[in-house]
C-alpha cells in the first residue's frame, strides 16, 4: 500500500490581519504588509494516460495469435486433462445423462468432444477460425451420433447470440482472461445470463494471480522446453517471458519458438538453439482477476457465485491454488420493502 501523503491543510498558518485591523504585535511605524498573492489554482488530479497504440495492438494481437496454429496448440496442451474431467463431472451433476451446453471459447474441441461423447448437445462457440476449422475436422472423424451433438458457432465473447436457452454454460481454460476491461467482462456475463435457462448455471475457470510469477524479470527467458513441432517436424526450443501492468492487470506474454540446430561431434549430442534459421515470437495477452474482484464483477452483472473451487477436483480455494473455478447463477431479483402504512 503506498505511503499516505501528508495533508497540506494539516498545518495551520497564522491568519494575516484584515484591512484596518491591528494585530497584537503590530507597531505604528511598521511597513505596510505586502499584498497577498492569490493562491495558485489547483490542478485537477493527474489521470492515467490511455494505453499507447502499441500496447493496444499487443493486447489485440495477444488475444488471437496463440490460436492461429491449431495443431501446435493441441500438441502443447495434449496432456491437460484435469479440467476436462471437472466439466464432464459438473455436467453429469447438473444435467444428468444428457442436456444442452453452451461452451464459450471452445477452441479445437478439447472439452467439447468429451462432453458430446457423454451424450450432451454442445453449441461450441469461438471467434478463432483456425480453431473452429480444427474442431470441424475432429467432428468429422467422430461417430455419427456424437458428431450430430456438436454445433460449431463463430462469435465474440462480448456480444454472442445463439438460439435457445441452456441449463449449463461453460468457459474452460482461462477463456475469460481475454476480457481486458470491466466493460468487456460485464458484457460477456450479461450475454451469458441472457442465454441461461431458468435455474441454469455458468461455470468457468481463470488463474489465481501469482505475484511471484507476474513480477518475474521480463528480460529473462523462462520455462525452456525442447519439443518437435507436430507440423514441420523440426526440433524447437520453447521459452517465455512477459510484462505485467499492475494497473490494467494485463500480462503481455511472449512465447518464443527457436529452432534447434543439431551439431555432430563428441559432446554436442543435445545441439544448440538459434542456428537453424530464425525463430518466431507469439504474443499472448491475459487479464488477471483477483478473487474478491472477480466475485464483485459477477455480482455487478446481476449474477451470484454459487460455488467456488481452487482446483478441478472440487477442492476449496486457498493460497496455494493455481486456478479459481466458479459456478454462477443469475441472482434473484430483489424486491424493495414497501413502507408500512401508519
Amino acid at each position: 500500500m503506498p505511503e499516505a501523503k501528508p495533508n497540506r491543510a494539516g498545518t495551520r498558518r497564522p491568519r494575516a490581519p484584515r484591512s484596518g485591523q491591528t494585530g497584537p504585535a503590530a507597531e505604528p511605524d511598521a511597513p505596510a504588509p505586502a499584498a497577498r498573492r492569490r493562491p495558485p489554482a489547483r490542478r485537477p488530479p493527474a489521470r492515467r494516460p490511455a494505453p499507447a497504440a502499441r500496447e493496444i495492438d499487443l493486447i489485440e494481437t495477444g488475444s488471437r495469435e496463440h490460436y492461429e496454429d491449431a495443431a501446435l496448440y493441441d500438441y502443447e496442451y495434449r496432456r491437460r486433462r484435469a479440467d476436462v474431467t471437472f466439466y464432464r463431472e459438473l455436467a453429469r451433476r447438473r444435467l444428468g445423462g444428457s442436456g444442452r451446453i453452451l461452451e464459450l471459447g471452445c477452441g479445437s474441441g478439447r472439452v467439447t468432444v468429451p462432453l458430446a461423447r457423454d451424450g450432451h448437445e454442445v453449441v461450441a462457440l469461438d471467434r478463432s477460425r483456425p480453431m473452429l476449422d480444427r474442431l470441424r475436422a475432429r467432428v468429422a472423424a467422430l461417430p455419427a451420433a456424437a458428431a450430430a451433438r456438436i454445433t460449431p458457432a463463430e462469435g465474440d465473447l462480448r456480444s454472442f447470440e445463439v438460439p435457445g436457452a441452456f441449463p449449463l454454460v461453460i468457459a474452460a481454460f482461462n477463456v475469460l482472461e481475454h476480457l481486458y476491461t470491466r466493460g468487456e467482462v460485464d458484457a460477456c456475463l450479461r450475454s451469458v445470463a441472457a442465454h441461461l435457462a431458468p435455474g441454469g448455471v455458468f461455470a468457468f475457470d481463470v488463474q489465481l494471480p501469482d505475484l511471484g510469477w507476474l513480477l518475474r524479470d521480463p528480460g529473462k527467458r523462462w520455462a525452456r522446453t525442447r519439443f518437435t513441432d507436430p507440423t514441420t517436424k523440426r526440433r524447437m526450443l520453447y521459452s517465455t517471458n512477459h510484462d505485467y501492468d499492475p494497473i490494467s492487470q494485463i500480462a503481455l506474454i511472449r512465447l518464443y519458438y527457436d529452432p534447434v540446430d543439431p551439431v555432430d561431434g563428441p559432446g554436442h549430442g543435445h545441439g544448440h538453439a538459434g542456428g537453424d534459421g530464425p525463430g518466431h515470437v507469439v504474443q499472448l495477452s491475459q487479464r488477471k482477476f483477483f478473487p474478491a474482484e472477480l466475485e464483485a464483477l459477477v455480482s455487478h452483472a446481476g449474477m451470484r457465485v454459487l460455488e467456488r473451487f481452487g482446483d478441478f477436483s472440487f477442492g476449496p480455494l486457498g493460497p496455494g491454488a493455481e486456478s479459481q473455478v466458479l459456478v454462477c447463477q443469475v441472482a434473484p431479483t430483489k424486491t424493495r420493502d414497501r413502507p408500512r402504512a401508519p
